[in-house]
């Protein structure tokens, strides 16, 4: 008889220093569940129904890398944000008090730091639209992937059909 096997959730999405929408996810359910009222049809185990069969281990398998995909994508925006981000805090930290120098001098770097920290409210945007297909996709695999039970022949015949691993 194989050995039943779970895998772990890929690697959390990281945080900018602005804040943001939680990336948290909620847990997956309990093997303790009861799969019978779930649409999807898992292997049989001695303990009854519950397994990951290999269609949904290559399911998963593919949505890992479509995480993965996804992860490069808002990895580059976060280098930018990074970028912007350090670019806005030198400013700030740079910026002289209003008394110890001209007037003009000091509006121009209060104008110089709104500007920056805008574009930087922007990319804040655009990277959460970017890492939003990032945290669904990593709900519904911990929802349907993340500590499930299958079987090593189903999972190496997954991989041999897709040509990749968890």
């Amino acid at each position: 008889m194989p050995i039943l096997k779970s895998f772990l959730a890929p690697a959390a999405a990281f945080t900018l220093a602005v804040t943001l929408p939680n990336l948290g996810f909620s847990a997956a359910d309990p093997l303790s569940t009861d799969t019978k009222k779930s649409e999807r049809k898992y292997r049989a185990t001695r303990a009854g129904e519950g397994a990951l069969t290999q269609q949904m281990l290559e399911a998963c398998i593919n949505l890992k890398a479509e995480i993965d995909e996804e992860y490069e994508k808002i990895s580059a925006s976060k280098k930018e944000f990074d970028a912007l981000n350090n670019g806005v805090k030198k400013i700030a930290a740079e910026m002289p008090a209003e008394a110890e120098v001209p007037l003009i001098e000091y509006n121009e770097q209060v104008s110089l730091y709104n500007k920056k920290l805008d574009a930087l409210k922007k990319l804040e945007t655009a990277y959460n639209e970017k890492s939003e297909p990032y945290r669904k996709k990593t709900a519904q695999f911990k929802k349907e992937c993340n500590d499930q039970p299958y079987y090593q022949d189903d999972y190496a015949a997954a991989m041999k059909k897709t040509g990749k691993s968890l």
